[in-house]
């Protein structure tokens, strides 16, 4: 295009750099249209790359996000897919009703502690997007205040074709360092925990979500109402516990 420019003398330039500023600005809109701006995630893993890293990752026990006590008695473990209807159905009710009763509960704590594990099913176009959005706020102290948004709010992003924005307003509205929290997610920084979750999942047995173990016990939520169900087996547990405790010192 340059020769062509300096062929045609100064006019064809002043046309060939106008025509490159239209082309430019064109483009410029398109990426913006398309989910390529502030907000978007463009340059994120897609699910195919995703799959690439999980073949090779190992199954990691750690890589999920810890709430409660490590003294707690009773560990809940729940692998979901924040994209995941049913993930958000429980997610809004039982599961966030659980946790302020039994794990936040008390000056120390509750007698539960409650791991969050991704486990991305892969059918839905922005689940992997949302795992590092959350853990990303993660990195500045705000993994659960952004998980029950994420799902509360998750017929607004998980089918969207720029769902950035969206993940965006919740950091905002959360205090987050915005900056921070790009870097995070451009970095792609916690793609291999995520996949060394879903890896420890399938280890497990786990094929839907949203799927728990209490203190490594699977769960059947089958026909039964979440939330008293889950509590019905927290109080069975902490009694059987107390009863062991009062016979040991029984005992001495």
């Amino acid at each position: 295009m340059s020769q062509r420019a300096n062929e045609s003398g100064g006019g064809g330039k002043i046309f060939y750099v106008l025509g490159g500023a239209i082309v430019l600005a064109g483009v410029a809109w398109l990426v913006m249209a398309r989910g390529g701006g502030i907000g978007s995630t463009a340059g994120l893993p897609t699910p195919v790359e995703f799959e690439s890293i999980y073949q090779t990752i190992e199954a990691d026990p750690a890589s999920g996000i810890a709430l409660g006590s490590p003294d707690a008695p009773i560990e809940i473990m729940e692998f979901a897919d924040f994209s995941c209807p049913h993930c958000a159905n429980f997610s809004g009710f039982a599961g966030k009703l659980l946790r302020q009763n039994y794990v936040e509960s008390g000056a120390g704590g509750g007698p539960v502690r409650w791991v969050a594990y991704d486990y991305v099913l892969g059918q839905f176009p922005n689940t992997i997007p949302a795992a590092m959005a959350a853990r990303c706020a993660g990195d500045q102290g705000r993994y659960w205040p952004v998980h029950d948004l994420l799902f509360s709010r998750q017929t607004r992003w998980y089918t969207a074709g720029n769902p950035g924005g969206e993940f965006e307003t919740i950091m905002e509205q959360v205090g987050l360092d915005m900056g921070a929290y790009r870097s995070c997610m451009s970095e792609g920084r916690h793609l291999e925990a995520i996949a060394a979750a879903r890896k420890y999942g399938e280890q497990l047995g786990v094929s839907s979500t949203p799927t728990l173990f209490v203190n490594g016990e699977r769960l059947d939520l089958t026909g039964v109402e979440p939330y008293s169900y889950i509590e019905g087996i927290i109080k069975a547990k902490l009694a059987a516990g107390s009863e062991t405790e009062d016979g040991a010192d029984g005992g001495e």
